[in-house]
């Protein structure tokens, strides 16, 4: 029981400094900018969402834990094969979130003039 008590100290300490730096290379603030003709480009602080989210994978739902990509990667401004459209998958992703959180939901709260 000992053995499995420190073994499992060793994992949670590997997974957490694992965390530590994977949000460490990660930018503190993106510029989203997918409506280019009628909207500003939403200013997103990535680094405040790191620490709300906790999991990657919520918004990074492609790749593995610290090789994640930015959205833009698969979702194009027009749709190639199965990926959603950039500009959709933002709003949608985002949104639905932002309604479960309680954060900002209508078009100026994100794409401020």
């Amino acid at each position: 029981m000992k053995k499995f008590a420190t073994f499992l100290a060793i994992v949670v300490a590997v997974m957490f400094s694992a965390g530590l730096v994977i949000g460490a290379s990660a930018p503190d603030k993106v510029s989203l900018d997918f409506v280019k003709k009628s909207k500003a480009a939403v200013e997103f602080n990535h680094k405040g969402h790191t620490e709300k989210v906790k999991e990657c994978k919520e918004c990074h739902h492609k790749g593995e834990a610290g090789k994640e990509e930015k959205c833009s990667s698969c979702h194009k401004a027009k749709t190639e094969g199965k990926a959603v459209e950039y500009k959709e998958a933002m709003h949608t992703k985002c949104k639905d979130c932002h309604k479960k959180a309680k954060g900002p939901t209508k078009c100026d709260d994100c794409h401020k003039k």
